[in-house]
């Protein structure tokens, strides 16, 4: 089959752009792949040898000329996949929908546009308002198909007070959805939250291509004690970008807590820090950054040792834009004991394989968690099987690879979708 393979890649700094390297990994050599990006400069050494790159801006010409047999497009709530919304509704393919929540992107493109913001810093300016217009009426008219009959209040509130909350409320899929001939997701309930809304386009789950990383004993050995964490010491740690939504803070509260019963406790944190200087004073003010490393960001090769450096993990999310969390199956995949947030898009995961939070009690949770995991050798050691066994079983590569060809053979067979009356806005198919 001829694959365009429209997404963000190495060297990214992006979720997608390291899962999209895993997936081409396994199924290149079944097709004829030519990938397109959007970006600077590709690490083409991270992808399969030999595969066509383009910028994105040349894709429609190409499939002009000669007609690529299914595009397969990877969109994520992040302004990385700004590129796709000027595709994904001209050539009708696969949508990879890695977030349910679109609306943060999507907004921005609107919202933060150089005539937007002139007018944001200027309000009483009449010229700049009427700079500003187009762009917004155009936001107005994306939000109202959306959501008839709420999107002209949507609108208003985001010109106005809007909480952080509001976004996830609203998960703006709709159009993306409708534009494609079949969508591939990675959890059952965005695959029910999805035909809810648009029940006419078929949706299929697929497993996400992660495995376990053989890593050394020894070499985990010596980078726990570079990190400065000695044997007896139980490390508690989180991956990932350290935004608020991934609750670095309620983890260092707990561990603060569970420490004064055992002092043994220390917190690893791994992954970039938007505002570290914060975190740090928080840390500070919490008496827990002298038993805390941080690392910032970490090459990819080195993530597997980093989570096996790690006694325990914690992987908290709120809120949450109901993604599949490919951090999470990826320190799954390595056997380390899990705590998690109890969410419905993690239902999937065997109740033997992690420990699940509430989100009412987050905190007074993770920490009896936490307190629980310190006393209990046995219970960490038989999570940690479980969890490796888990993506073992369900995200094997034969498995990845073969569900991932099903797909691509469903949604090369599908029609384009009928033409719908969306905003004048948005791009109509090709011819």
């Amino acid at each position: 089959m001829r694959l365009a393979f429209v997404s963000p890649l190495p060297p990214l700094p992006s979720g997608v752009a390291d899962y999209a390297a895993d997936l081409l990994a396994l199924v290149a050599e079944h097709h004829e792949v030519e990938l397109f990006h959007a970006q600077e400069a590709v690490d083409a050494a991270r992808l399969p040898a030999g595969l066509p790159l383009h910028e994105a801006a040349s894709f429609l010409e190409r499939h002009r000329r000669q007609p690529f047999d299914l595009a397969v497009y990877q969109m994520g709530n992040g302004p990385s996949h700004d590129f796709l919304y000027d595709l994904v509704s001209r050539v009708p393919g696969l949508l990879v929908l890695h977030d349910l929540v679109l609306h943060h992107a999507r907004a921005a493109q609107f919202l933060e546009a150089e005539p937007v913001r002139a007018w944001r810093a200027n309000p009483a300016s009449v010229a700049a308002r009427e700079r500003a217009e187009p762009v917004l009426e155009a936001w107005r008219a994306e939000l109202e198909y959306a959501y008839p009959a709420r999107g002209a209040r949507l609108f208003a509130a985001q010109l106005g007070t809007v909480g952080d909350l509001l976004p996830y409320a609203y998960p703006l899929f709709r159009i993306p959805v409708e534009a494609s001939r079949l969508v591939a997701v990675h959890n059952r309930f965005m695959a029910d939250a999805i035909r809810e809304e648009v029940p006419d386009v078929p949706v299929e789950c697929v497993p996400m291509p992660v495995g376990r990383v053989a890593v050394d004993a020894r070499a985990v050995g010596e980078l726990r004690a570079r990190l400065g964490f000695d044997a007896a010491e139980l490390v508690v740690g989180v991956f990932g970008l350290l935004t608020p939504e991934k609750r670095p803070l309620v983890v260092a509260r707990a561990l603060a807590r569970a420490a004064g019963k055992h002092a043994e406790l220390r917190l690893l944190l791994v992954g970039p820090v938007p505002d570290q200087a914060r975190l740090e004073s928080e840390l500070e003010r919490l008496g827990v950054r002298g038993r805390t490393v941080l690392t910032g960001r970490i090459p990819l090769h080195e993530l597997a040792a980093h989570i096996e450096a790690a006694d325990v993990v914690a992987h908290l999310r709120y809120p949450t834009a109901r993604e599949t969390s490919a951090a999470l199956l990826r320190v799954l995949a390595q056997g380390r004991p899990t705590i998690v947030s109890d969410l419905e898009q993690q239902a999937d995961l065997p109740e033997e394989a992690v420990l699940r939070v509430d989100l009412a009690d987050e905190e007074a949770g993770l920490g009896a968690a936490l307190r629980r995991l310190a006393q209990d050798a046995t219970l960490r050691r038989a999570l940690g099987r479980a969890a490796a066994a888990f993506v073992s079983r369900e995200h094997a590569p034969e498995r990845v690879a073969a569900e991932w060809q099903d797909v691509f053979e469903r949604a090369r067979e599908r029609p384009a979708p009928a033409s719908r009356d969306w905003p004048a806005g948005w791009p109509r198919r090709e011819a």
